[in-house]
């Protein structure tokens, strides 16, 4: 009788032990040439597929998805000795390092890896290579909340996840022909790009494209905000003259006559003192056109006009921004 209790205790005991020493399995690891996008943004991470299923750093995916609504920071508990993620938090570094040799496989440990999401313990699929951790990425999509998609004819990966609107950094002012004041944030607020196009009543090859600019304007309207800056004229401060003054009135109505005899009806504005000091920090001559997003950023600039014809290049640029 204690001999039967002896070996069920040791069974017992080898059973209690066995998950922790059959927990980590070894598998082969192959270097992945499949594409990586966020939000249609290409994304060089280092990855792997294991048994179908794609391993990437941590960090790679946290630095990929800063800036969108699936956003976390990757920390260390020291008194749980646990990794941990903070979701709706900018990642503050830079990605992981590429580990790779000239090999295009390796074995990696396989297990089980505990983490701490949002203080809350949770497990994932985890791979060790070269001693980094890799996880599993349609395992970590269900537990921070991402999408992933995978297009076959171009063999991407695709990972999606709404992108975050952050506050417009631009703070100047902008003034109708009238003297009115309109906020440039809440300009660029009412679209996620708007064409800005800088002209001036005295420039030639800004007369001569702006029918083409009032086309376009008209046939992205309900697409992208559309606006013009009349470049030459001249901020109003108190040391203005009259004669300033004038002038000043006399390149409004030119710039009327001008927009008037294109047809076009898209808002032009003129600069305000702020307004010219961030202009003439990017204009090297006009015209000059940029496509700025609703956070503020210049994402491309056009300089200077074809005697041929703008109409195409300007909707190409427009193009690759809007869905």
């Amino acid at each position: 009788m204690k001999k039967k209790i002896s070996l069920l205790l040791v069974v017992l005991m080898l059973v209690t032990f066995m998950p922790m020493s059959m927990a980590v399995s070894r598998e082969k690891a192959v270097v992945s040439t499949q594409k990586f996008t966020v939000n249609g943004k290409a994304e060089y991470v280092d990855a792997y597929i294991i048994k179908g299923k794609n391993y990437l750093k941590l960090r790679d995916v946290a630095y990929a998805l800063k800036g969108t609504k699936a956003q976390f920071d990757v920390g260390y508990d020291e008194q749980k000795n646990l990794i941990m993620l903070e979701t709706n938090k900018p990642y503050g570094d830079s990605a992981g390092n590429i580990t790779r040799t000239s090999d295009n496989y390796y074995m990696a440990a396989m297990q089980d890896m505990n983490l701490l999401v949002d203080g809350k313990e949770k497990k994932i699929r985890s791979a060790s290579i070269f001693g980094y951790n890799y996880i599993e990425l349609r395992n970590l999509a269900e537990l921070i909340g991402f999408d992933i998609d995978y297009d076959a004819p171009t063999r991407t990966v695709v990972i999606k996840s709404e992108k975050l609107k952050m506050p417009c950094k631009l703070k100047f002012d902008l003034e109708d022909f009238d003297g009115n004041k309109f906020n440039i944030a809440d300009i660029l607020s009412e679209h996620d790009y708007t064409f800005v196009n800088v002209w001036g009543t005295f420039c030639g090859p800004c007369r001569n494209e702006m029918p083409e600019l009032a086309k376009l304007g008209e046939d992205y309207k309900d697409k992208v905000g559309f606006i013009g800056i009349v470049r030459d004229v001249k901020p109003l401060t108190d040391s203005s003259s009259s004669t300033d003054k004038n002038i000043r009135d006399l390149t409004i109505s030119d710039a009327k006559n001008i927009l008037s005899k294109a047809n076009a009806k898209f808002k032009n504005y003129v600069s305000t003192q702020e307004a010219k000091a961030f202009l003439d920090t990017l204009i090297t001559g006009i015209p000059t056109s940029f496509i700025i997003d609703s956070e503020g950023n210049v994402v491309d600039t056009l300089i200077g006009a074809s005697a041929s014809g703008n109409y195409e290049r300007y909707k190409r640029a427009i193009d690759k921004y809007i869905k």
